[in-house]
């Protein structure tokens, strides 16, 4: 496993340090392409992931092509980094912003504390609202490769995300993406049954470019956000979402 992550970081620090020509950002491009490396050769092999891959084909009568599999992948993946309280701790409370995720960025944008290069983040790195939060997963969802991702109300004052896929009978399948606790249990995770996401008639995907491919992230973030995705991408669901709970009750999110 060390051998394993110590490849990951030869393939991954070249494109950040190289990225747009300065030492102090990353753009949008490297830190997807560094991600997507993350997702093939660390979280792709992983048995972890196999083993939560079949269960939501067991749950949900998902197909279980090679495809598929990676962008179940893919889309746990951004599940977890953008999710309240998740990988990138993203914080949960009331914003009343438009449901895109251009101020989470913006909040990455300006942040430099040299804190969040630690492996252990002490506080939250930005605010953002439920519909945020989803269209940021869904934003990351389709940079990754996965385009059916979307945006899902199951109430008229909350929105979460929604991934469609194919059933093993080649018929659509929706996966509710809970990028928040609101208005469920707190172990709700991906997959969950709490929300119908066909009370919602339509699902369109998300295609809104929330930030342009060549748009500045603090090095120091976009480390942060490569190390959360190395360091926790592969752990189960259930060791991730005692965190998220746990992290939820130190920062006061959903």
């Amino acid at each position: 496993m060390k051998r394993l992550i110590a490849l990951i970081l030869l393939l991954v620090i070249p494109a950040i340090t190289s990225a747009q020509g300065s030492s102090d950002y990353v753009s949008y491009k490297e830190l997807i392409r560094s991600l997507d490396i993350i997702a093939t050769k660390y979280l792709e092999p992983s048995d972890t992931l196999k083993k939560e891959f079949l269960e939501l084909q067991k749950t949900h009568n998902i197909n279980g092509s090679a495809i598929n599999y990676r962008h179940f992948v893919r889309v746990r993946l951004a599940f977890e980094m953008t999710r309240d309280s998740g990988l990138w701790q993203i914080r949960w409370a009331v914003t009343n912003k438009k449901p895109n995720s251009d101020s989470i960025w913006k909040q990455w944008h300006i942040l430099s504390n040299p804190q969040y290069q630690k492996e252990d983040i002490a506080q939250a790195t930005a605010i953002a609202e439920c519909d945020e939060s989803s269209a940021l997963f869904a934003f990351i969802s389709r940079g990754l490769g996965v385009k059916n991702v979307g945006l899902f109300w199951p109430q008229w004052n909350h929105t979460v995300g929604v991934w469609t896929t194919k059933s093993k009978q080649g018929k659509p399948i929706r996966i509710v993406i809970p990028t928040s606790q609101i208005f469920i249990s707190s172990n709700a995770s991906l997959g969950t049954k709490e929300f119908d996401p066909y009370k919602q008639k339509v699902i369109y995907n998300y295609s809104r470019k929330d930030i342009l491919s060549n748009y500045k992230i603090p090095k120091n973030i976009a480390t942060m956000m490569l190390n959360q995705a190395k360091k926790y991408g592969a752990e189960s669901s259930i060791i991730l979402q005692k965190r998220r709970n746990r992290l939820s009750k130190k920062f006061g999110g959903s």
